[in-house]
C-alpha cells in the first residue's frame, strides 16, 4: 500500500468522526463539537490534494489508490450534504434538499 493510498484511506476513516461531531453538535450544542466537525472535514479534504500531490510526485499509483481516491471524495461530501439538509433542531441550518 503506498502512501498516497494510506493518506486515503485516512481520509474515509475521518468521515465516521466528522458525521458524530455534527450529530452531537446538533443535539447539545457545544460549540467545540462544531469547531471538531469543521477540523474534521478540513483535514479530509486538504488530505485530498496530499495524496494527490503525493502520487504524481513519488509516482505512486496503485489501482486501489485509483478506485478509493474517488469513493472517499463521494463519502465525505455525501455525508455532509445529508447531514445538512435533514431537519433535526435548531443548532444547524437546514440547507434546500435541491442544493
Amino acid at each position: 500500500m503506498t502512501t498516497a493510498t494510506k493518506v486515503t484511506v485516512l481520509r474515509i476513516v475521518l468521515v465516521p468522526f466528522f458525521v458524530v461531531q455534527v450529530l452531537y453538535y446538533e443535539r447539545t450544542g457545544e460549540e467545540w463539537h462544531r469547531l471538531a466537525a469543521f477540523v474534521c472535514f478540513a483535514v479530509a479534504a486538504l488530505s485530498d490534494a496530499l495524496d494527490g500531490y503525493l502520487a504524481r510526485r513519488y509516482q505512486q499509483h496503485s489501482e486501489l489508490g485509483a478506485l478509493l481516491d474517488p469513493v472517499a471524495d463521494k463519502i465525505l461530501l455525501a455525508a455532509a450534504l445529508l447531514l445538512l439538509t435533514f431537519e433535526r433542531g435548531t443548532h444547524l441550518p437546514r440547507l434546500p434538499l435541491w442544493l
